[in-house]
């Protein structure tokens, strides 16, 4: 055997001793069942809570919030711009328990997800999440990022600035706070 072989395979069989590559978490396989579980689960979705364009732009219209399931530096270089308060929040599936406190605060409003595409999962992984939280009124934009800009909605790009209702709350021109808001002397 050639020296350089030898070494390599030192060098994996002292990397596997050590634990350092764990074979036993690599699928040599795909786990073709719970692929097809999470089609199903896709499909599923897509039939019970998919909805138009037509149809988010009605629920934002009867004060419905969206989120964007974007990772936050996508989310600032543009999302969809509303004039409702709150905006467009951000909140990557992956960091749901970060925004937590402000998700409350949305709790028995009804919600419209999207994210980037068609063949994106993190709205649905962010409807999981939302759905362990207590939400129940739950719609997903699955066309995403990409529908709202064939669209031609008007967008907008920074961050996220939305922290809650019982936060302090845009002023009106009149300089007089939101209405959502509540009062300051209010618990």
């Amino acid at each position: 055997m050639c020296a350089w072989l030898t070494r390599l395979l030192v060098i994996v069989g002292v990397a596997v001793g050590a634990g350092l590559i764990r074979a036993r978490d690599l699928p040599w396989v795909p786990d073709l069942e719970a692929l097809k579980v999470k089609e199903e689960r896709h499909k599923t979705l897509r039939e019970t809570i998919g909805i138009s364009l037509e149809r988010m732009l009605d629920l934002v219209e009867r004060g419905a919030v969206v989120i964007d399931a974007r990772p936050r530096e996508v989310y600032e270089d543009g999302h969809l711009l509303l004039q409702t308060y709150p905006p467009v929040i951000n909140v990557p599936a992956e960091e749901i328990d970060a925004h937590a406190a402000r998700l409350m605060d949305l709790l028995g409003l009804p919600v419209v997800l999207y994210c980037a595409s068609e063949t994106c999962d993190s709205s649905e992984e962010l409807y999981a999440g939302l759905e362990g939280f207590g939400f129940i009124d739950i719609w997903i934009y699955f066309p995403g990022w990409e529908g709202i800009v064939a669209a031609g909605l008007e967008t907008e790009t920074g961050p996220d600035a939305w922290t809650g209702f019982y936060d302090e709350s845009p002023a009106d021109e009149e300089g007089e706070a939101d209405a959502n808001a509540p009062d300051e002397g209010s618990p």
